[in-house]
């Protein structure tokens, strides 16, 4: 089930063979893995399916009057008109009980859709507002109603100790067809493969792919983008900046511009390292001011974005430009891989009707090897090492280094805190420890994203309205986006072992106040460990722990407040 992607390679094909594409008899094999497509799918749909529920149900799609001697031709014929669409199929309400109803679909015959599969159904009154909640079928549904269902598969449950996990039945669920939509899209960040796609809920819906053509504002999402370009400016994730109030003056607009917290609270001095984890939007809005707003967009197009959609002004802090889905996830790569630039491919080979290998992919991959393999002027290596280097170099198209792979590593150490202890916490449900991503959420949630990744998969979810509006309160990207994620992610990582990236040797890793940044003494109780690149590490602070350590404001720049 992949229509979006086949639609990518029938233009990809038209122009490279015109319209000998449509009669040569063409084979293409692309780099998408079936069951990960398959697993991408579904958590589109499941993501999507749990966002319209938690919203309320807007009532049937249409209402035929009840025939006590109604026959299975005639409740096909009430469903003549409507089809499946993105796995949601129609069915005609044809009898109710008081927890229970049955109902009649061309699909599977007649199914019985049990109270816990209608229960969720309080009344729609707004983005923001549900009804009462239903005591009985009759609140819900009536005869001759046409509404949709999925079957739906409860997570087993934890059986007596010693029996594993104890399966759960699954059973018939009511459902609506989601007006929310959402994309997906993985890739090896090793060399850009692309390993699942998913452009929307239904290709036969909407044709128009999410990922590579709907432009939308990327919010929290960017900011490690960011945070990446003050690193090589020279802040390192033990820097404070004010996490403060701030009001900007801006011709452009008709009001003064008044950034906030998502939460509205402010925090005051705060590590970088805490500010990402944490998503504090002043903190990054500061930081972007200190470094510079061109010397940020000259960084940031080491990853591969299209700078000229992106405002050259301080809300590019909080991803004000607009994206695509594929672009974020190139993006990501770079920190996943360790600092090197891949560009996404979909095609791995064509061949002739008679089985003729005609093009083979070969992308530019991952090769940290290569870059420890020394020439002489003859091209020859240098010595012993430099040999045996060669030996092992495996692409014939090695990707180029963008990012220092110190910058790399520190950025991925603070990604896995947002994992681990961040706004995307809820990926520890997979129980795994070398996952990194960031959340990402724009003004009155007009959308939702969650990018994450280890060392072999990098992965976005995009999820939002075709027509920009608010998704409701509360549907930030861990709620809306980030369980679509971790759905897709349990398939793709499984059997995979944990890869987390080497620390170059060139870091530093010390104990350091956490309250200060300073460098922290053997005897400092509450010492944490942090990793700066060479010459820019802190000055030694006092040791005597909180309370006794240096005021904050000594060691802020004074710009930054």
């Amino acid at each position: 089930r992949a229509p979006h992607l086949a639609e990518l390679v029938r233009d990809y094909m038209f122009d490279r063979y015109a319209k000998a594409a449509y009669t040569s008899g063409y084979k293409v094999i692309t780099t998408v893995r079936s069951h990960l497509q398959d697993a991408a799918t579904e958590a589109i749909r499941n993501g999507l399916s749990d966002y319209d529920r938690r919203h309320g149900y807007r009532g049937p799609e249409a209402s035929n009057p009840a025939a006590p001697d109604a026959t299975a031709e005639d409740w096909a014929m009430a469903l003549r008109d409507f089809h499946q669409v993105g796995g949601f199929y129609p069915a005609l309400i044809i009898a109710l009980e008081a927890l229970k109803v049955v109902a009649y679909t061309k699909e599977f015959g007649t199914i019985t859709i049990p109270w816990d599969g209608m229960k969720w159904a309080r009344k729609h009154l707004s983005q923001d507002a549900l009804g009462r909640a239903p005591k009985t079928t009759t609140d819900i549904v009536s005869e001759g109603d046409v509404v949709r269902i999925r079957w739906y598969q409860p997570e087993p449950t934890e059986g007596d100790p010693g029996e594993g996990d104890a399966v759960t039945a699954g059973f018939w669920r009511l459902e609506q067809i989601p007006k929310i939509e959402g994309a997906l899209v993985s890739l090896d960040p090793r060399d850009g493969s692309v390993q699942a796609l998913v452009g929307g809920l239904d290709y036969y819906r909407s044709k128009f792919n999410r990922v590579t053509q709907a432009l939308r504002q990327p919010g929290s999402n960017f900011k490690p983008f960011i945070y990446s370009s003050a690193l090589q400016k020279g802040f390192t994730a033990a820097s404070f900046i004010n996490d403060a109030p701030i009001v900007f003056d801006a011709p452009r607009l008709e009001s003064a511009w008044r950034p906030e917290n998502y939460s509205g609270k402010y925090f005051g001095p705060t590590r970088l390292r805490e500010a990402l984890t944490k998503s504090r939007n002043l903190v990054s809005i500061r930081l972007l001011r200190a470094i510079g707003v061109e010397y940020a967009l000259k960084h940031i197009r080491r990853f591969g974005f299209d700078t000229s959609r992106i405002p050259a002004d301080l809300s590019m802090a909080l991803g004000s430009g607009e994206l695509t889905p594929m672009e974020i996830v190139t993006g990501y790569a770079v920190l996943a891989n360790g600092g090197y630039k891949i560009d996404p491919y979909f095609v791995q080979s064509i061949e002739t009707g008679a089985g003729e290998v005609i093009y083979e992919a070969d992308p530019a991959t991952v090769c940290e090897v290569c870059e420890n393999v020394a020439l002489d002027d003859d091209g020859e290596p240098i010595d012993i090492a430099a040999l045996l280097n060669m030996d092992r170099l495996p692409p014939s198209n090695p990707a180029s280094r963008v990012l220092d792979a110190e910058n790399a590593w520190i950025m991925n150490s603070m990604l896995l805190d947002v994992i681990k202890r961040g706004t995307g916490r809820r990926a520890r449900a997979l129980g795994r420890t070398d996952l990194a991503g960031k959340t990402g959420t724009t003004n009155d949630q007009k959308d939702a994203w969650f990018s994450g990744f280890n060392g072999r998969v990098v992965t976005t979810v995009w999820v939002g309205f075709d027509r920009v509006a608010p998704l409701g309160k509360r549907e930030t990207g861990a709620r809306a986006a980030l369980p679509a994620w971790i759905d897709y992610m349990r398939v793709a990582l499984d059997r995979i072992p944990e890869t987390r990236m080497i620390q170059p040797a060139g870091l530093i890793t010390v104990r350091i106040d956490p309250d200060t940044g300073l460098l922290a003494g053997a005897d400092h109780p509450n010492a944490i460990f942090e990793s700066f690149r060479p010459g820019y590490l802190p000055p030694r602070g006092d040791s005597l722990g909180p309370g006794n350590s240096s005021d904050k404001r000594d060691i802020i720049p004074e710009q930054l407040f």
